[in-house]
């Protein structure tokens, strides 16, 4: 096994089992895992379709639909050191992007593809390749910039499936 994919399997499953902690209800006898339903692919995929939409749209609004609303949000960025820890520093490091509420013509193409999708229970871990070129630009992969991403999903509160963790990285 190469030394990379060693680490990233190894970042992969403390990812999940963080997020499939055996977690007790007050007052109940089940675990959380016995009264949500487990993720499907479907699911999954509607997910990260929403996520591309969001930068196709560059709409802030977007946001709590795709992401926990919690601080329990997780986010490693491509473009800034460090990680992002909670919704309320997520949303202003978008704004940086120039994402506005209701949306604006984006400044970049933004697509996935290898996209490989792992369901673990309530947990689903999608791995996929980011590509970008300028807006308007053909997707042509040899003069994208492009890297790979990672996210973690996981039922909210209300049952919606939202993203709890994202991975970014440059090639």
């Amino acid at each position: 096994m190469q030394p990379k994919k060693s680490i990233i399997q190894i970042f992969l499953l403390m990812t999940l089992a963080a997020c499939t902690g055996n977690n007790q209800l007050a007052g109940d006898n089940r675990t959380r895992e016995e009264t949500v339903t487990a993720l499907t692919n479907a699911e999954a995929q509607a997910t990260i379709d929403q996520w591309v939409k969001l930068w196709g749209t560059y709409d802030l609004n977007l946001l709590p639909e795709i992401f926990l609303t919690t601080d329990e949000l997780t986010y490693f960025s491509s473009e800034k050191e460090g990680l992002i820890k909670g919704y309320a520093q997520m949303l202003p490091h978008h704004a940086g992007f120039g994402f506005v509420a209701g949306g604006k013509q984006p400044r970049i193409n933004l697509w996935l593809e290898d996209i490989e999708t792992r369901l673990y229970g309530q947990t689903a871990v999608v791995a996929a390749v980011w590509y970008n070129t300028g807006y308007g630009e053909p997707r042509e992969k040899a003069r994208a910039q492009r890297g790979p991403v990672t996210f973690v999903l996981v039922r909210d509160d209300a049952g919606r499936v939202k993203i709890a963790h994202a991975h970014f990285a440059n090639y």
